[in-house]
């Protein structure tokens, strides 16, 4: 008669064969065990884009910020007002662009009410030296405040870093100016924004 013990240690073994077989036929699920969170390495912006030349970011009250890249390199505040910005701080928007982190892919079937981008709080437009542009229209946050939904380009859906958003957004009102002027007055100028007008919801 078999003892106990040894039943005991051919269930094991039956297991851990059966595991070593499951997980052979079925490697994606264990991957997707191990790696639930594989988007959070994502970013929006990537070095496939080349070198920043210009940021503009607006807002549905007309404020408006504009920096880009004179032909030395040197980055020149365009709007609100004309000034040569202060190199570092400007230098840390653009890493900025480059730190925003993907939370989440949506469905594009994602109700773009719901999400705030039928018309977007924010417009942030971005030109590469590459001739490459990139518009990310920014929407309402997310319930949980893990970020905001974007739509990004043409139609893609994200939530991205509330944190990456907001030090971009902050440039609206502190841009980096080499003076110690902080008050940026509201435009008087006329702009013409390029707010989409009533994308439909998917």
């Amino acid at each position: 008669m078999i003892k106990r013990p040894t039943w005991t240690l051919l269930a094991i073994l039956a297991l851990v064969i059966v595991a070593y077989f499951f997980i052979k036929i079925h490697p994606s699920a264990s991957l997707a065990e191990l790696t639930p969170t594989a988007l959070g390495t994502n970013f929006l912006i990537t070095q496939a884009d080349g070198t920043l030349q210009s940021l503009r970011i607006y807002d549905k009250q007309t404020h408006i910020f504009q920096m880009q890249r004179d032909i030395s390199g040197t980055w020149i505040i365009i709007l609100p007002r004309s000034e040569t910005a202060d190199q570092s701080l400007a230098g840390a928007a653009e890493t900025q662009i480059g730190a925003l982190r993907i939370v989440t892919a949506l469905d594009n079937q994602l109700n773009l009410v719901d999400a705030g981008l039928d018309f977007p709080a924010y417009i942030i437009e971005l030109t590469f030296i590459s001739d490459i542009k990139h518009v990310i229209r920014v929407g309402t946050l997310t319930p949980s405040n893990s970020g905001y939904y974007v739509r990004y380009d043409t139609g893609n859906l994200y939530v991205v870093s509330q944190s990456g958003i907001d030090a971009l957004l902050n440039l609206l009102n502190s841009p980096p100016f080499t003076s110690t002027e902080t008050t940026v007055p509201t435009i008087e100028e006329t702009i013409t924004p390029t707010f989409e007008m009533g994308i439909p919801t998917p």
